[in-house]
């Protein structure tokens, strides 16, 4: 069985980039999402681009100051020019986001990204937002470059790309879970799927990830987890191959 074991947020803040670096040296991470706009994205990038993974675009319009001008982008940002959270805009009762307008920022993301990483993203998808308007723009986008778009949340995608997406875990009072026994409770139907992937945002936290984000104590757990020996066991004893998104394209084209 094949694992895409993907991790988010690369760029939020050092304190996370060294967290998800620390999982991609000890090889249990093999796709990392990069946030164009954010203030660490270039110290991220930096930390983790000799390692052979699929780093891919880890779009955000709901956090910090967006790449393109706010004044072309009003749905997106507030009077002083940033972006609404992810907590307001998912609670919205109707969805106000500007489909050209979020396009302009995805695109301005986009070439954020290759101003940094000197290339275009093995894949390409987005941050925290619920929103069908925002997944409509990363879907023209990525058209438009001819990118891989990203969406396991959707069972179409997983279908047309034959890549299982199990159940998400369920937080406890502390807003945290256990790590190794959700895989223990997942493994039967991983084993089950050919392809598989897992989606975590693992890192260490410093006084701006405990302002800005829901996900705190969470991101150490996880980092606890891809770096311990119970990782290693398991993927040794259920003969399960870890793989990043380069590889899954070549196994689907061939």
């Amino acid at each position: 069985m094949r694992l895409l074991m993907r991790a988010d947020d690369l760029g939020f803040c050092e304190a996370i980039n060294y967290g998800i670096h620390k999982t991609v040296e000890q090889k249990n991470i093999t796709c990392v999402g990069l946030m164009p706009n954010a203030e660490a994205a270039e110290h991220g990038y930096n930390l983790i681009k000799e390692y052979d993974i699929s780093l891919g675009q880890h779009t955000n319009i709901c956090l910090g100051k967006p790449v393109s001008n706010p004044k072309y982008i009003p749905s997106l940002v507030d009077e002083n020019g940033v972006f609404y959270r992810s907590k307001d805009i998912n609670s919205r009762k109707f969805d106000t986001i500007d489909l050209k307008e979020c396009e302009i920022e995805v695109e301005a993301q986009l070439k954020r990204f290759v101003e940094i990483t000197g290339k275009y993203p093995d894949y390409f998808e987005g941050h925290a937002v619920f929103s069908e308007i925002f997944f409509q723009a990363l879907r023209n986008v990525a058209k438009k470059y001819n990118l891989f778009f990203c969406n396991p949340m959707d069972p179409n995608w997983q279908k047309e790309n034959n890549v299982f997406l199990p159940k998400m875990y369920k937080l406890d009072n502390n807003n945290c879970y256990d790590p190794e026994k959700y895989l223990e409770e997942l493994t039967h139907n991983l084993l089950k799927n050919k392809n598989s992937i897992l989606i975590f945002h693992p890192g260490y936290l410093d006084q701006y990830v405990l302002e800005n984000s829901s996900f705190t104590k969470i991101r150490t757990l996880e980092l606890d987890f891809l770096c311990s020996d119970y990782l290693k066991k398991w993927k040794k004893n259920n003969h399960v191959q870890f793989i990043n998104f380069k590889e899954l394209k070549l196994i689907k084209a061939t």
